[in-house]
This record gives structure tokens, sequence and C-alpha cells, in this order.
């Protein structure tokens, strides 16, 4: 009788689960969002490796060239890779504008360049572009220009928010045919099209400028002001905390362990908090300050996801310990090859991870312990805090020794990190074999 409500619990909780899963997937604006990110990771690599030449290798204070002064004879390439740091990371509220504009304008089966384009234009015209300089209260200078903080991760979230209400905005009112602008058929259909476009986008541009100077008589700010204030700073704050990171992850381990892909199911949240909290590192570090977040990209691939989500490498190395079993041995030499690229799945539905009540407590109990060990040590300045932005794939040890900019007591860390979620695994494991023997023997 108690199985049997156990069962139904389970059911109707796994039932919950996937319901939540199946909304987080077709919601259009977090796919948009998580794609957005996925699609600039790239850049943000490239504008990471400007910042680690600049900061890191070709400078005489407190880089390489302090070390080995023969380096700063390439100092004379800095201002390139400086340029490379401004035109991606320096430029990331753009980018993003521009591709979840794509993103929403693709799902509303409408052009993704043209809303690209259009969300930029509208997070343009809510930007502030002078500033005026008094003394005594009496206007001095009025100065031309955009601050760089709007273009950078300051203005990140104004502008998925602008992105979104901009696409929608001008999707709803392409459905009104009295809004277009109809030319023969004899002209070409780009051109055609283009006019189509005219007064809808007008239309939204317009509104969504006026908003901005409503906002900016009422409040004496600017839009992004409000939304860095309001919106991304606290979102920051929790998602760069312990327990709020533990939270995230916490949701994303429950999702994979009945089968869904929990990095997919919360990335449309959690991925620009990431990003954010990584770009600010560059930042300081660009600035010549010390980073500050210690929650970011590389720290989540290097204490939550090392092997994969759920430190799937210490599971690996639990198995080749304790295994005894031809098969579990077999699957636990075929997952550790593509677990050194943090590739899980092998294990994840091979051992299997997946409904399986044994292994899911260390899945899930593995990673966040060693999220609050990384956490720990990083507090208490005995892991630097990392600010290189690596791709996901990066190999353990290494993507720690170059996401904190070449210092090895990182890479020291993460493989403590790694042996640790390995004593968390081994008692599951040699209880799951266990558990194997049993079924065989009533079998």
């Amino acid at each position: 009788m108690f199985l049997k409500e156990e069962k139904n619990f389970m059911d109707k909780f796994q039932d919950i689960l996937m319901k939540v899963g199946v909304f987080a997937a077709e919601n259009r604006y977090l796919s948009s969002i998580k794609n957005a990110f996925q699609t600039f990771v790239p850049f943000t690599i490239i504008g990471a490796i400007g910042v680690l030449w600049s900061n890191v290798i070709c400078n005489d204070t407190t880089g390489l060239g302090a070390l080995v002064p023969a380096v700063m004879n390439l100092s004379f390439l800095n201002p390139a890779f400086n340029a490379l740091n401004f035109a991606t990371i320096g430029c990331i509220s753009v980018a993003i504008t521009f591709l979840v504009g794509g993103e929403i304008g693709t799902s509303r089966k409408s052009s993704p360049m043209f809303c690209g384009l259009l969300a930029v234009v509208s997070l343009l015209t809510v930007t502030q572009t002078s500033l005026d300089i008094k003394a005594g209260g009496e206007l001095i200078q009025t100065v031309s220009g955009i601050f760089t903080s709007s273009l950078g991760s300051q203005g990140l979230f104004t502008g998925m928010i602008v992105a979104i209400v901009a696409v929608e905005l001008f999707c709803g009112l392409f459905k009104l045919d009295k809004l277009k602008i109809k030319l023969p058929d004899q002209v070409p259909p780009q051109i055609a099209k283009s006019f189509e476009y005219l007064v809808p986008a007008f239309i939204e541009i317009l509104i969504i400028s006026l908003v901005g100077l409503g906002v900016n008589a009422v409040s004496g700010v600017y839009i992004n002001d409000v939304i860095f204030n309001v919106i991304q700073k606290p979102l920051l704050y929790i998602g760069g905390s312990l327990p709020g990171v533990l939270t995230f992850m916490f949701i994303s381990l429950v999702f994979w362990s009945i089968g869904l892909h929990g990095d997919n199911m919360i990335g449309g949240v959690f991925n620009p908090i990431l990003t954010t909290l990584a770009v600010e590192n560059l930042d300081a570090i660009k600035a010549g300050l010390e980073p500050s977040n210690i929650v970011n990209n590389t720290f989540h691939r290097a204490f939550f996801a090392t092997g994969g989500t759920g430190c799937m490498l210490g599971l690996t190395i639990a198995m080749l310990i304790v295994c005894k079993r031809p098969e579990n041995k077999s699957i636990a030499r075929i997952a550790l090859v593509p677990e050194l690229f943090n590739i899980g799945e092998v294990s994840m539905f091979g051992v299997p991870i997946v409904m399986n009540p044994t292994l899911i407590i260390p899945f899930i109990l593995a990673p966040l312990v060693t999220v609050i060990f990384g956490y720990v040590l990083t507090m208490l300045h005995i892991c630097p805090i990392m600010y290189v932005d690596l791709p996901w794939t990066m190999p353990p040890l290494l993507i720690a020794f170059l996401g904190s900019g070449g210092n090895f007591m990182a890479p020291i860390c993460q493989l403590a990190g790694i042996i640790l979620s390995a004593l968390i695994y081994l008692p599951f494991v040699k209880l799951y074999e266990k558990q194997q023997a049993q079924i065989e023997q009533t079998a």
C-alpha cells in the first residue's frame, strides 16, 4: 500500500515537472534568449582573448610582461586586442538585442534580419545620447555620444526586454492590412516587402521612443537606468549568491533526473545572469581592478559540470574504482573520454542516472557540495575568481587554469572538487551494484 502511494506521488511529481519542462521549452521568450546567448558564445570567447592578451600576457604591471620584459615588445598589438574586446563584450547588449529580436521574429514567421535590426534601432531610441555638463547650476556644454556602459553588460536586460516588446509590437501591427503600403506586382519582392514593413515599423519605433521619453520626463533617468536598478541588479545579486546559484542548479538537476535537459530548461533565465556576471569580471580586469563575481560561466563549468552536469566525471571515477560488474565497468570506460570534454550523456542515460532513485541522490548532492566547496575556497582566496569565458567542452583542469588567467591554484581546487564528487558517489555506486545483484537473484 505504501509503495503504491509512493509510486502515485512520484508519477504526479513527474507529471508536474514534465509540464513545467514543456512550458520552458516551448516558451518563445525563454527559448529566444537562450538561443541568442548560445549564438554569441564564440564572440564572448574572442572578447575574453582580447582581455587576456592586454591584461594578463602583454602587461608590464600585473601580467607576464612584468616577469618577462621581452613580451612587452609585442605591446604594439594591444590596441588591436582591446578593439576585439570592445567590439564583442563591450557591445554585448547590442548584439544580444539583435539576436533576441531575430529569434522572436523567426518564431513569429517574420524576417529575422529585419526584426533584429528593428530591435537594435528601438534600443537606441531609449538610450542616452547626450550629457549636460553643468557648473554652479548653469549649463556649460552638451556632449553627444553613447555611454559604453549602455552598450555592454549594464544594458543587457534592457536590450532583451526592448527586443521582445519591439518585435511583438511590430508583428502585431504588421497583421493590420491597413498599415501596409501595397506596391504593384511589377516591383521586386524585396522592395515591396520593405514598404509593407515601413508604417508598422515607424509606429513601433515611435511608441518605444515616446515611452523612453515619458520615463525620462517622470523619473529624470533613462529606461536603461530603471531596468538596471529595478530588474538587472537584483537578479544578478540573487543569481550570483550561493543560495541563488544552488537553487538554479538544483532545479536543473531535478529536470535531468527525469530525462529532461535541465540546462535548457533554465537556460533562458540563468544564462543571461551567468554571462553578465562573467562580463562584469572581464570589465574589472580590463580596468585594472580585481574581479568580484565568484559565480559565473566558468565557475559553473569548473565546479558544477565537471565531466557533464552532475559531476559525471566523479561518477565515472567512482565506478572505475568500485564496480565489479563487467557492464558497469564497460560503461565507465566508454563514458570517460567524452566526459573529458564535459559530455556526460553516456553516463546519464547509460548507467543510467535518469529515473534511478539510488543514483539520483548523489547526482543532485555531489554538484551542490562541490559548488559550495568551490565557492568557499574562492571566498577564502585559495581559489582565484575565474573571469575568462571558455567553451563548455574545454577539458577539466585546463578550463580552470585558463579561466583564472593562468593561476595554478584554480586547477588544483577543481581537482579537489572532482575527488570530492567521486567520494560522494562511491557508497551509492556500491549500493547500486548490490541492488543489481539482488534483482538478478530474484529474477
